[in-house]
């Protein structure tokens, strides 16, 4: 398989936090994190001009890879804040690194996620094109 040094497309984001986000022990639940993970990848996409709510062409998660580093204690209304960038690529998938953070810049998980791109409708696999996907932020292939 062969990859292609991507560009560096980086992002970041802050997360609320809900009350039910939190377990009986007054942490954070581990359950939460592939979610926070999540958001931070849509606001990266719509960050760098991929739009995939109205295509036909949707990212689909081939591994996740997360490491919880410490625990986030009780805060219903806290925010955290996820930084997100694109780390490497092939011809049928790409990967982001993704690194969840208290305010002060403590990390307390951090993320890799591998996307494939499938079409909607007919749930085929396609080619990752990022030039394509990201030409209208200034990405390039």
């Amino acid at each position: 398989m062969t990859t292609v040094t991507p560009p560096v497309l980086e992002h970041t984001c802050e997360v609320g936090l809900r009350a039910n986000d939190f377990d009986w022990a007054g942490h954070l639940n581990n359950s939460v994190y592939p979610q926070l993970l999540e958001t931070g990848r849509w606001e990266w996409g719509l960050a760098h001009g991929v739009d995939a709510r109205g295509g036909t062409q949707v990212a689909v998660v081939l591994q996740l890879h997360l490491d919880y580093l410490q625990a986030v204690d009780w805060d219903p209304v806290g925010r955290l804040v996820v930084r997100t960038s694109l780390v490497d690529r092939t011809a049928y998938s790409f990967t982001l690194a993704q690194d969840v953070e208290l305010h002060d810049g403590t990390k307390v998980a951090r993320g890799r996620v591998r996307l494939g791109l499938m079409d909607r409708e007919t749930k085929r696999v396609h080619r990752v094109d990022l030039g394509s996907m990201l030409a209208g932020a200034g990405g390039t292939s």
